[in-house]
């Protein structure tokens, strides 16, 4: 475990307030002042009502189409339950030979739609599936940003699924905005079943080192040998969070952005250990553009003190099989949070 950085003063005050955020399955302890910006997720989140869900449908549809002119919508209709709707189709003719049948489903609760994707797993018929997008529908309710559940479950914008299955491929990413500090940025990815389709023992001798953030680093300077880019090591090796043994690297370029980013190669799967888990961190960030600003608005001391408070503070919002104590911020036994 690398030695940890004194925070500055600035610092201190930033953290002497903080709050539980969550996305996915994870929570984030971050300064009272953070906004959370969710990205693409299992279930995506747009403002509306039911006639933004005709005009929203009609646009899907207008695009599957004009990428693929042998595309067929099945069914386009009512959905799984009240103020919800569902289209199904096949997006070409050789999709509907090997029978890999799509589903996408609105879902209209308050000023919100919730739009869930699915498709035909082997083995399954359209049943089948219509079951499990009727599961989803009867198990998503609105959620205030600010709400942390203490159930087990998927956070996405505006809304929550209660689900303790752990079956979906589970995709998340989310980023944080802090005001007083606006040229950071500090974004997390998680791919649960990333690689999945490889068996146990092939992804374990083909990819695993493949994958690894150190061998890629090091395999990037043997072949660009000097061409390999300028830069201020501040920190580079293993680092634990909680019990994922991942991998750091904290550099500072010679345009001054601090460029951070931990990886975690876990196993596909496992929601314990997910298949892939990034955490990437910014300074010196304009317009979503990183070098855009004048200056970083954190030391080198500064940015791996924050960059580690909140690593730190990166942990599953409740408890999920194979987690360890510690791992997690609520028990489903023990429900209040163990900041």
């Amino acid at each position: 475990m690398p030695k940890p950085v004194k925070m500055s003063n600035k610092l201190e005050i930033l953290f002497s307030k903080t709050k539980l955020l969550c996305f996915g399955r994870y929570s984030l302890n971050v300064p009272e002042e953070t906004q959370l910006i969710i990205g693409s997720s299992t279930i995506d989140t747009i403002k509306g009502n039911n006639e933004t869900i005709k005009r929203q449908i009609q646009r899907d549809i207008e695009k599957i189409k004009f990428e693929d002119n042998t595309a067929d919508i099945i069914y386009n209709g009512k959905g799984p339950i009240e103020d919800s709707w569902q289209f199904r189709y096949y997006d070409s003719d050789a999709a509907k030979e090997y029978k890999l049948l799509f589903f996408r489903t609105f879902i209209n609760k308050g000023d919100f739609i919730f739009i869930v994707g699915d498709a035909l797993r082997d083995g399954e018929n359209e049943a089948m599936t219509a079951a499990r997008q009727l599961f989803i529908a009867n198990n998503l309710r609105l959620r205030d940003p600010q709400e942390v559940p203490i159930e087990p479950g998927l956070c996405f914008e505006h809304g929550f699924m209660k689900e303790n299955l752990y079956r979906d491929q589970e995709i998340d990413n989310a980023g944080l905005y802090l005001p007083s500090m606006p040229d950071v940025t500090f974004s997390i990815s998680s791919n649960k079943d990333a690689y999945g389709d490889y068996p146990p023992a092939r992804f374990e001798t083909e990819m695993r080192e493949e994958l690894s953030l150190l061998k890629r680093i090091q395999g990037a300077k043997d072949i660009q040998g000097s061409s390999y880019p300028k830069r201020t090591l501040l920190r580079e090796g293993k680092r634990d969070v909680q019990h994922w043994h991942g991998e750091e690297s904290l550099i500072r370029r010679t345009d001054g952005v601090h460029d951070f980013e931990w990886v975690l190669v876990g196993t596909p799967r496992d929601i314990a250990n997910p298949s892939a888990l990034e955490v990437k961190m910014y300074t010196k960030v304009e317009h979503n553009t990183v070098g855009a600003a004048q200056a970083a608005s954190l030391s080198d001391d500064e940015a791996v003190a924050l960059w580690d408070k909140l690593l730190s503070g990166l942990k599953f919002r409740v408890k999920v099989p194979g987690a360890p104590p510690g791992s997690y911020y609520i028990d489903p036994d023990k429900p209040a949070p163990a900041l």
